[in-house]
């Protein structure tokens, strides 16, 4: 995947145009389209075949996406591919999410557990991770049998290690 300097810069440009026509959900859902798209190893091949001409290829993302995303979008979509950067699709995606989500007041909590949680656990992590942040928070849960039990939750920028593996490691340190 290409830097996100680059996909940064994208998204921040397609933030200010949604914010002025008051289109914010319209954008994210086009740009889920467009990486979605863009992320099938059968587009990623046609894309990325350098006999392929350029004009094809942009066509090509014109049929595809004409019926799903709007016209700015298409466009966006199709420059990307006219100027060979359509890898950047995913870290656009991410990059515009984030913004978006700063303006709502909703942090997203990178949560890893040895197992994985039920609905019911998933409510509790994320009340009490609000609590502590103080805002609307979502998780993107990742299950990592490694931490043998507990959690790892990160929230912007705290850690929150309360992993047997951790307390596993401190406990040898003492004792050494």
């Amino acid at each position: 995947m290409p830097s996100g300097s680059a996909g940064r810069r994208y998204a921040q440009a397609i933030f200010e145009l949604a914010q002025e026509g008051n289109k914010l959900q319209q954008w994210s859902d086009d740009l889920i389209a467009i990486s979605q798209t863009f992320s099938q190893p059968q587009v990623q091949t046609f894309l990325e075949n350098p006999k392929t001409p350029r004009e094809n290829k942009v066509e090509f993302v014109g049929n595809v996406l004409g019926n799903q995303v709007g016209p700015e979008a298409l466009k966006l979509a199709q420059m990307l591919v006219q100027r060979h950067r359509h890898a950047y699709a995913e870290s656009i995606l991410q990059a515009y999410t984030n913004l978006w989500n700063r303006l709502r007041g909703i942090e997203v909590a990178h949560v890893t557990t040895a197992i994985p949680v039920g609905p019911q656990e998933e409510n509790q992590i994320r009340s009490r991770l609000a609590a502590l942040t103080g805002k609307q928070v979502t998780l993107d849960l990742k299950v990592d049998p490694d931490i043998i039990g507990g959690m790892i939750a990160q929230v912007g920028d705290t850690l929150l290690d309360g992993s047997i593996r951790t307390r596993l490691q401190n406990l040898r340190k003492q004792l050494a």
